[in-house]
Order: structure tokens, then C-alpha cells, then sequence
């Protein structure tokens, strides 16, 4: 029996919630059970309520606005709690189509990938999407697709789908948003992730929960990206910063040695020392964040184990 969860990250969707659940497809192929989760992440309309009304099979309340990234970890692990053997995270704002869930949990119910994403852009650029949110999305798809060696074409996207094992795989700390940080965690991980397209209809008099002002948008989803990859990769990103420390330590001694510039000796010297120490944190780094990864293994064997 396979249980489909349908996730619904909300925050002051009192004009859409009904709408976005009762348009949930109550039957689908492949599937036996479908729940609907809607987290209300601190919404001071009456979100909850009508989420409840609409016919939503569960609703947990942050007390106050957290973020995307934390309403999506808390649907995360409600959804392990009911037992869920697939996710299907879909925005509350009814933008896309949700008789596309079908399509979108088909390469997982084949085995193909664990993770499958609703590309906006795969085949065509959809209607009235701002410009500046559409340039951002590829910019972030290219960072993105070159950390983890694989083309994404839209990384940004919140409707997606997750297999069993995804689930259990998931951990991700930033409360902002999710989007990036959880594909190159589950990249990392080995997870098995594929794009499929999907229509989306977007309001031109709608302003983005998320995306309130790009240039903050911008520094704090860069930020989280870079997080996730010390934190995967800490050998590799503590190396290159010292690889540029070292570097730039070299030049400024063989410019003194040269006469082309004078720079302090000492200056020179703590900058390649700096470097060094640089690749000694990453090793030691790589060291903390292997033991940590060991022990949520640890962790999801536990809990799949309670649950047989």
C-alpha cells in the first residue's frame, strides 16, 4: 500500500488555500492513500482554518513566521510520521497545475530517480514571469548545476517530489528557503534526482513571499549555498580559500623580491601561513562532518526500524 503526501508550505494563503486543496487529485495510479499536509508557518489570517475546511488531512501552525526552508523541515518530518512513501511538495498560491502530480511521482514509482523536479523552464519560458526573477532562477541553476555536476534547469522551483529515501536523506539547517540547499544535499548524498516539465500561471499582481527585495534574496540563497558546500565538501572549500590565501601570499613575495611592489614581509608570510591553516581546518572539518553524517545514518536506520 503506498501512501502519497502532498506538502503544503503556507503563510497568509487565506485568498488560496481552499482552492490549492481541493484542486488535489483524490485519485491517482500507482497510489492507494493521498494526505494532504499543510504547514501554516505562522499566518495571522485564517489559513489554518480553511485549510482544515477545504478537507486538508492535517495542519501544524509555526507560532510565528519561520521561513520556507522551516515549514518545509517540519512538513518534512511530519510527512516520516505519517508514514508517507512519497512527498509531493506543491506552493499553496495554486500557480501550478496539480493534476500534474501524476507525471511528476511516475519516475519514482518506476525507480528511476528519488527526487524528481517540476522544471518551469525545461521545454519553454513561462507567461508574465518577471524578468529579474527569471534571470536570478538561471543563475542559481548554473551555480547549482556546477556544484553537483548535473543540469538543473530550475532550481528554484517548490513543486517536486520525493521517494522514501529522499526523505529519510534530508537535512537541511537553513530556515530562509530550501530550494538550493536540499538538491545539493541530496546530490552529495547520491540521491538520484531528474527534471520533468511543468506548466505554471503566474499572477502579474502577485508579489513573492520569498523573493521580497533580489538583492537580499540574493546574498542570503548564496549564502546557504556556500554553507551546504563547506559542509559537504569542506576539504574542497576551506582548500580553496587557502589555495587563494597561499597564492596571493607567493605573489606578494616574489613582487617584494622584484622590486615591482613592496609589501610587508610579515604581511606576506601570515597570509601563507593563514593558507595553511586553511587546508588543516578542512581536513579537520571533513573529520567533525563525517562523524555527524555517520550518526543521522545512525538516526534514519533507527527510525525506519520503529516503523516496521
Amino acid at each position: 500500500m503506498k501512501k502519497l503526501v502532498v506538502l503544503m508550505p503556507a503563510f497568509n494563503e487565506e485568498a488560496n488555500i481552499s482552492k490549492s486543496i481541493k484542486s488535489i487529485p483524490q485519485k491517482i495510479l500507482g497510489i492507494d492513500k493521498i494526505e494532504i499536509l499543510v504547514i501554516d508557518d505562522g499566518s495571522v489570517d485564517r489559513t489554518a482554518d480553511l485549510a482544515l475546511n477545504a478537507g486538508a488531512s492535517k495542519v501544524v501552525s509555526h507560532k510565528r513566521n519561520r521561513g520556507v526552508g522551516a515549514a518545509f523541515m517540519t512538513g518534512i518530518r511530519n510527512a516520516i510520521s505519517m508514514n508517507a512513501d512519497l512527498v509531493v511538495t506543491i506552493d499553496s498560491d495554486s500557480q501550478f497545475d496539480s493534476k500534474q502530480i501524476s507525471e511528476l511521482i511516475v519516475p519514482i514509482l518506476n525507480q528511476q530517480y528519488d527526487v524528481v523536479i517540476g522544471s518551469r523552464f525545461l521545454e519553454k519560458t513561462p507567461k508574465n514571469i518577471p524578468k529579474i526573477k527569471m534571470l536570478g532562477n538561471r543563475i542559481f541553476s548554473k551555480i547549482v548545476s556546477w556544484l553537483t555536476s548535473q543540469k538543473f534547469t530550475d532550481s528554484q522551483t517548490g513543486f517536486r517530489a520525493y521517494s522514501k529515501e529522499a526523505l529519510f536523506n534530508i537535512s537541511i539547517v537553513n530556515d530562509f528557503t530550501y530550494t538550493q540547499e536540499v538538491l545539493i544535499d541530496l546530490k552529495f548524498k547520491g540521491i538520484q534526482i531528474g527534471e520533468i516539465p511543468v506548466s505554471v500561471h503566474y499572477d502579474e499582481n502577485r508579489k513573492s513571499r520569498v523573493v521580497k527585495n533580489v538583492f537580499q534574496y540574493s546574498t542570503r540563497a548564496l549564502s546557504i549555498i556556500i554553507k551546504t558546500l563547506v559542509y559537504h565538501k569542506p576539504i574542497f572549500a576551506f582548500g580553496l580559500f587557502g589555495f587563494f590565501l597561499i597564492g596571493g601570499g607567493i605573489l606578494a613575495k616574489i613582487l617584494t623580491l622584484t622590486n615591482i611592489f613592496s609589501i610587508n614581509r610579515s604581511l606576506s608570510t601570515g597570509f601563507i601561513i593563514l593558507g595553511a591553516v586553511s587546508f588543516m581546518l578542512g581536513i579537520l572539518a571533513s573529520v567533525v562532518f563525517k562523524r555527524q553524517a555517520f550518526a543521522e545514518m545512525d538516526l534514519r536506520h533507527y527510525i525506519e526500524k520503529s516503523k516496521i
